[in-house]
């Protein structure tokens, strides 16, 4: 027969006063942590198609670059949505960006 292993889990109620602020503190850093790696992946994503129109824009090439200013609208919009950015900066880059494809419609 096995020895039944008896592990007692604290609870975060059950901790005293500085322990409780420790394991806050443990968890705020961890948090913030994951939020800032996951925002940091949203802004390369947000700066590389960026750098997608302005290339399409220099060669163009009007489809690729309606289909690209689609889809940087909309991590814009989610990033904006989010807190990553805030809207009317999000908005402000919208607009700027059509301008510039629109430019070759009429060009």
């Amino acid at each position: 027969m096995a020895n039944k292993v008896n592990i007692k889990i604290k609870k975060v109620a059950d901790l005293k006063p500085e322990e409780r602020l420790a394991w806050r503190r443990d968890y705020l850093s961890r948090k913030t942590a994951r939020k800032s790696e996951h925002n940091v992946r949203v802004k390369e994503n947000i700066s590389n198609l960026n750098r997608t129109l302005r290339q399409v824009t220099a060669t163009g090439d009007q489809a690729k670059a309606t289909e690209t200013l689609q889809k940087l609208q909309s991590a814009l919009d989610k990033a904006a949505k989010v807190g990553i950015m805030h809207k009317r900066t999000a908005s402000r880059r919208k607009s700027r960006l059509s301008k510039s494809v629109a430019a070759l419609k009429t060009a």
